[in-house]
Formats: C-alpha cells, structure tokens, sequence
C-alpha cells in the first residue's frame, strides 16, 4: 500500500483538479431540492456525499456527471461546475450503480472504448485495456453478462479510470452488498484512488461503510437545502443528520363519476398532445441527429455491424423466407384454382395470369407484406435494445465519455435499416418468385417451366435497364420504410425509462407506429407509382 500511496502521490499533482460548484442551485418540480451553494472538493481526495431518502443525492450526482440539462422537463439547474480555479472541467467519469456495461462488448473491448474516446488522445493512455483488466482482476475472456456482480463494479471501474477522467463520481457503490462485501468495495475505490491520484466524489447512503476511508464528507442537507460541509469530529451525528424529506400527505377524495371521467380524458389528451409534438420535434431534428459525425469510425461500424445483425442477420433471413414462401404460394396456386369457369379462361388468360402474378408479388404483395414484417420484428428489436440501453444506463456511458448517442446508436440503426430493408425484401421476394414457379409446374405438369419464366417476368423486364421496371420505386418504398422504422425505433427506445414495463411499452409503442408508418408509405407512394 505504501508504495501505491507514493505513486499516487505523484500522479496527484500531473491528473488531479478539485471541483467547484458556484452558487448551485436545484429545482425538481415546485420544489427547491438545493439553495444557491458554493462549495469545493479537494482534488485528489474522496469525497463522500450522503443524505437522507428523497434529500436528491442522484440528482445532484447526474448534475456532476453532465448528464441533465439546465433546463429540464422536471429538474432545473443553474450555477456552475468548474475544476480548480475556475478552470473548466475536461471529463468527469462515473461509476453507475447498474455499471452500465456494454453487454455487446468483451470486458476487453469495454474498457479498450474508453481508452479510444478518453479526453486527450493526442497523449498516450494511462495503460492498455489488458493492464486496466489485470490491475483490477477482471476476467477478459467472460462475457460481461456473465461476469459476477463485483467483476462488473471492477470492470466499471476500470473503464472509467481508462478514459483519463478529471473527476471520478461513484453512484451508490456498495448497494444491495452484504458488510463484507461493502468493505472490500471501499477498499478497493480507496486503493484506486491512492494509486491513480483522481479526486474522487462517492454519493451515498451506506455512510457506516464508506466513512471509513472518507477524506471529505459533505452532508446533503434535506431541511437547510444545502451541501454542508461536515468535519470529522462530528462524523458520529452524521445518522441523526440524516433526516429523510418530509412528504405531504396525500389526501383522498373521491370524485364524481363524470368529474374522473372528464380527468382521465384531459390528461390522455395532454400525454397525447406531448407525445405528438415530441414525435415533431423529432422528426424535424431527424436530419442533423443522423448526420454521420463519429469520434471513431471503426467503433462507428462495429456499432453498425451489431445493428446489421440485429436487423438482417440469420433469424430475419428465415423470417422473410418464411413470409415470401407464403405470399407466392398463395398468389399463385388460389389465383389459378378460384379462377371462374377455369376450363374456358384459363387457356385464355394464362399468360396474364401469371404476368400479373409476377407484377403484383414484385411491385405490391412483397414490399408491403416484407417491410411490415420488418417493422414488426426489426423495429421492436432495436427498440429493445435501445430501450435497455436506457434503462441500464448504457446512454449516459456513452454522453459521459464524450460520445453523442445518436453518433453510435441512431446513425448505425439508420444505416442497418437501409442495407437491411431491401436486402430482406429481396430475399422475400426471391424466395415468393421460387415457390410461386414449383406451385405452377406441381399444378400444371404439361407446361414447361421456361413459360412460365417468359409469362411471369413479362411486366417486370426493361429493354432500357438491367434492373426491373419498377424498381425504382421499389426501392424508394424500402428506403423509405427503413428509415421511418429506425427513426421510430430510436426515439422510443430513448424515452426516459424507469423500470423494465417502460422497455415493454416502448416495444409495444414501436411495434405500432413503425406498421402505420409503413402501411402510410405504401399508401401515398402508390398514388405516385401507379
């Protein structure tokens, strides 16, 4: 330890900056959660903050970390956050309660993605990702989900440190720990500190555990509204201080019938209303959030590699195989059984018969069969994952290691969906073309097959293109489709979540919206093609 502590020690001076908060001051709702408060954190120490329940000590956290706007929806903030002197602070790093692993990731890749995004990449990194794993004993060839609960907090751990943050902040570390375990937690961020030398900032409620190797503690204040700073010799009031805030109670009342009724439908329309102007704004922002602008291209396209399985690997193949089978089967085995007086016409109309078969599966039944297939499948995938991203706290990883969200996830989605939506639609329709000629030759053994290769192909060749009449807009309805599916997608799954029901309504929302999108592309579009 001793030699550890000299090391950090000199690192201390080089990597340290103190924290300065100037004239803070917090608003949740109606509520002042903190008074104007100017306070500093020594560099290069731990600071823990505590608190009593509801007193808003992860709100303040998610202020240091840069994760909430100044002028949120439900919490607004004005002040300043600064380094030592004033002096702005280049990345704060955070240890999240959930961890906020990147489940797709190695424990290697995880840690070696805050290395290619740390704050300085003009000066070498600290250590390699394999040295980060070795020093902190994480295993590098388990997957991250199958890592044990303290492996995970080691491997947060690491990554935040590789991304050469001013600041670490530590989001409840020893929740949900027996003692034992919390202890070796404390030692651990004690004996990472002491050799990496950050200032360190711990947000608690587990003060018995994390006192002990406290340098600083500041008390969140619930009655005073303040960040107080509390001095050693009164560590022992720290549990009488802290006093949980003080609810008003709720009072029932109960309403008339027609009152409830009138409330409910008011506040349906207000969610409503909320929901449409959001899905604008959206729409309206959808060009600039999917401008290409990513910090490293070869994580941009190992993001775009996972969303490209995500939407056209293996399973979708199957899936689109399975529905073009179906379409053309069916368009071509009932066309020619229900066909009236079929002794007559058939010999009649045959060959337009099957020219119109092959028009309609290529131009209409596919497209529209194959891209709502997409949405409702692919779309409510990538919601899922997204929306689990969210609600693990994946997107706040991304936002406090420097990286804009839609960078990594909306841009690669984006792009997954227009390679994957005719991709799909074309293996659907292959596959309709196929099943629709063995249907053909099975009911009529007389024919050669080439007729019908001749007669179905008839309205799709062009004597000016190598591609089939119509293939423009074919293609325009997939693009189209693909674009709309992944921008409804990405924004669902980025609502604010708040337990894993929120994930399951932003899938259910997706599934929804993505087929009326398509089914309202297919619509208009066809006014113009036809």
């Amino acid at each position: 330890m001793g030699d550890n502590a000299e090391m950090g020690k000199s690192i201390q001076g080089e990597t340290s900056q103190a924290l300065e908060l100037h004239d803070l001051h917090v608003r949740v709702g109606s509520r002042t959660l903190l008074e104007p408060t100017s306070i500093t954190l020594p560099a290069g120490k731990i600071t823990v903050v505590v608190g009593g329940s509801g007193a808003g000590k992860s709100v303040v956290l998610r202020i240091l970390a840069g994760l909430l706007p100044q002028q949120g929806a439900a919490i607004q903030w004005a002040g300043a956050i600064t380094g030592s002197q004033g002096k702005p602070l280049r990345r704060v790093g955070i240890v999240f309660q959930q961890f906020a692993l990147f489940d797709e990731l190695s424990p290697l890749w995880n840690v070696q993605f805050a290395i290619d995004h740390r704050r300085d990449r003009s000066q070498p990194p600290e250590q390699s990702a394999r040295q980060w794993l070795d020093e902190l004993r994480v295993p590098t060839r388990t997957p991250v989900a199958a890592l044990s609960g303290g492996q995970k907090q080691r491997l947060a751990i690491a990554r935040t440190l590789a991304a050469d943050p001013d600041v670490v902040l530590y989001d409840e570390p020893t929740s949900g720990l027996d003692a034992a375990s919390g202890r070796q937690v404390a030692a651990l961020i004690r004996r990472t500190q002491q050799t990496h030398g950050r200032t360190s900032v711990v947000v608690t409620h587990d003060y018995e555990t994390l006192l002990p190797i406290a340098d600083h503690v500041l008390l969140l204040d619930s009655e005073r509204r303040q960040l107080v700073s509390v001095e050693p010799s009164q560590w022992q009031s720290i549990p009488e201080r802290m006093q949980p805030v003080a609810t008003e109670p709720v009072v029932a009342t109960t309403k008339p019938l027609t009152q409830s009724l009138i409330d409910r439908g008011g506040r349906a329309a207000s969610d409503f209303f909320d929901a449409s102007g959001s899905a604008i704004v959206a729409a309206v922002r959808l060009p600039w959030d999917a401008i290409p602008r990513m910090p490293r291209l070869q994580w941009g396209l190992r993001f775009l590699t996972h969303y490209l399985n995500l939407v056209a690997g293996p399973s979708a193949w199957i899936y689109l195989i399975m529905a073009g089978l179906i379409v053309g089967f069916a368009g071509t085995h009932f066309t020619f059984r229900y066909l009236p007086f079929s002794v007559y016409t058939k010999p009649l109309l045959i060959e337009d018969l099957l020219a119109a078969i092959g028009f309609a599966l290529y131009r209409i039944l596919v497209p529209v069969m194959a891209t709502i297939l997409i949405a409702a499948r692919c779309g409510a995938a990538v919601a899922a994952d997204v929306g689990v991203k969210r609600y693990g706290s994946q997107v706040d990883a991304l936002q406090t290691l420097g990286v804009r969200p839609t960078a990594y996830l909306l841009v690669p989605i984006i792009a997954a969906f227009v390679i994957g939506t005719p991709l799909l639609e074309w293996v659907g329709f292959q596959t309709a073309q196929w099943i629709s000629m063995l249907t053909f030759a099975i009911n009529h053994p007389q024919i050669n097959a080439s007729f019908w290769q001749v007669h179905f192909h008839s309205q799709l060749q062009s004597e000016t293109s190598w591609f089939a009449t119509g293939a423009q807009w074919v293609l325009l309805k997939n693009v189209a489709c693909g674009i709309g599916i992944a921008a409804i997608a990405y924004y669902r799954g980025m609502r604010p979540k708040q337990s894993a029901g929120d994930v399951s309504d932003s899938i259910t929302a997706t599934v929804l919206w993505t087929t009326l999108f398509v089914l309202l592309v297919h619509f208009v579009v066809a006014f113009l093609e036809f």
